[in-house]
């Protein structure tokens, strides 16, 4: 019977209520159960959106990767990677290499072989930092600058589809939500990357982790 089943479902909550309830605040009275309940809506709403979040945030870059390789296709840049390298070079004289490496939020090693490719196919050369003999500087060539123009267009066809629908107020809104959680994770990537996830954690406001 579907009675039998809710009646054990509340039999089980209440359990669960009385554990939570101090003993010295007398006894619990039925407004503290309803409280009670509504709390543990909250905090399994609370998760449910922090799961879609991060949800919409991996399908978004999976969407944006899927519309820059179409425009890509016969192209000297040859991944999305590779892109996003020469973009960051596009208005700045030269960059290090750990410089470009954080400004894209990829690792050491898999950035010096995106910027291997570049140099072999001379859309980016390198030189020695003036102040520092040990450091090499990375600029894009005309080449490089030359092929960026060449899917620039396309390429805000792709911007454009990306955003989709939003309304010019939806988009500002989501801008200044994306540029928070950006500005975020990147002064983590930067100076905490190798920490464990409990410990980035603790850099949450206490009022983001209660739920966790």
């Amino acid at each position: 019977m579907k009675s039998k089943k809710l009646l054990i479902e509340i039999i089980e909550l209440l359990e669960k209520f009385e554990k939570t309830t101090n003993v010295n605040e007398g006894d619990p009275s039925l407004d503290d159960f309803i409280l009670f309940l509504q709390e543990r809506r909250t905090v399994k709403e609370d998760r449910n959106d922090t799961v879609r979040i991060a949800q919409n945030i991996s399908y978004l870059h999976r969407y944006s990767k899927l519309y820059i390789k179409k425009i890509l296709k016969g192209s000297l840049l040859q991944t999305v990677d590779e892109y996003t390298y020469l973009v960051t070079l596009f208005n700045e004289e030269s960059l290090s290499k750990t410089e470009i490496n954080n400004r894209n939020v990829i690792e050491k090693t898999s950035g010096n072989e995106i910027m291997r490719r570049l140099l072999k196919a001379k859309l980016i050369g390198e030189r020695r930092d003036e102040e520092d003999r040990r450091r090499m500087r990375v600029f894009i060539t005309e080449k490089g600058r030359a092929e960026l123009k060449k899917v620039f267009p396309g390429l805000w066809k792709s911007a454009t589809l990306l955003s989709g629908i939003l309304s010019p107020q939806e988009k500002e809104l989501f801008l200044q939500t994306s540029d928070k959680l950006c500005n975020f994770h990147k002064d983590i990537f930067v100076h905490f990357r190798e920490e464990e996830i409990d410990r980035l954690i603790l850099k949450l406001p206490s009022t983001n982790r209660k739920n966790q």
